[in-house]
């Protein structure tokens, strides 16, 4: 008998498999402090061991034994010299930690926590500012659904990134991407905002724009703002709305955007602005 062909094997199918994962998520869970500490030493001697490609197997094998246990634990890692290194961060600020019910590094790549209520999900969608590919990276080369969207924007690959004409349809691109990995994967969010640009990626969220009329009005948007910038810039401020008022008093310059209660916006001339950042240099902001 003629041994049946194998299936060709798709362009996709090979890039993946040939590709590097970005990042891998580690996700642990314990009856408590203790337990959990235990659990991520010894998950750190095993990451020590393993190679690249046995990286995403740990992930997908820690993700399988949760539990829905109280006290949890995640980190993104790169490598496995990565693993282990944050693996034993967690597991010291098990001890320094166990009060918090929860505790977020500040490059968000380590979470500890305690489960006291069910958990509510919400998305917060990136303004201008995010990344600079416009061709879907990890995700795209691992999800058709994300690889679908990166195909239909149809975004430049060469010029200037980070210009507003670019970088604004190149955003809400990635979050509408994201958005479909996330459908894929069944997770739902209770609550969705945006920063800035990232307004109208909620909307889309929230169902009152189509996916077409988000990439449109982004691109919209960022031909504006492309135009008619030229000749001014802005600068943001780690203080008041009040301080910044001080400190452009009597330029040409506004107060664009209050991002907090210590982070102010402030828009205008080049030159305007240059004096700006120097006055709030002399006083010590």
């Amino acid at each position: 008998a003629v041994p049946a062909k194998r299936p060709a094997v798709s362009r996709r199918a090979t890039t993946l498999a040939n590709s590097l994962q970005d990042a891998e998520l580690l996700l642990l869970d314990a009856e408590s402090p203790q337990a959990l500490k235990e659990r991520l030493t010894r998950v750190a001697d095993f990451a020590a061991q393993v190679s690249y490609a046995q990286l995403g197997d740990l992930a997908a094998t820690l993700q399988r034994e949760l539990r829905e246990l109280p006290h949890r634990a995640a980190v993104v890692v790169t490598s496995p010299e990565d693993a282990e290194l944050r693996l034993r961060r967690l597991a010291d600020a098990t001890d320094t930690d166990a009060g918090s019910p929860i505790t977020l590094s500040p490059d968000g790549r380590t979470f500890l926590g305690r489960a006291t209520e069910e958990a509510r999900i919400g998305f917060l969608f990136p303004g201008q500012g995010s990344g600079t590919s416009t061709g879907g990276g990890a995700l795209a080369r691992r999800f058709t659904e994300a690889a679908e969207v990166y195909t239909r924007a149809k975004l430049p690959t060469t010029g200037d990134m980070v210009a507003t004409d670019v970088a604004q349809p190149r955003i809400v691109t990635g979050s509408t991407a994201a958005l479909r990995v996330l459908d894929a994967l069944g997770i739902e969010a209770d609550v969705a905002v945006g920063h800035s640009l990232g307004e109208l990626s909620a909307l889309h969220w929230a169902g009152a724009l189509d996916s077409t009329t988000l990439l449109e009005a982004a691109r919209v948007r960022g031909a504006a703002m492309a135009e008619h910038s030229a000749s001014g810039t802005m600068a943001s401020l780690a203080t008041t709305p009040e301080q910044a008022g001080a400190l452009i008093e009597a330029l040409p310059v506004v107060i664009s955007g209050y991002n907090g209660p210590r982070q102010t916006v402030v828009a205008g001339p080049v030159d305007a602005i240059a004096t700006v950042a120097e006055r709030a240099g002399q006083a010590g902001v």
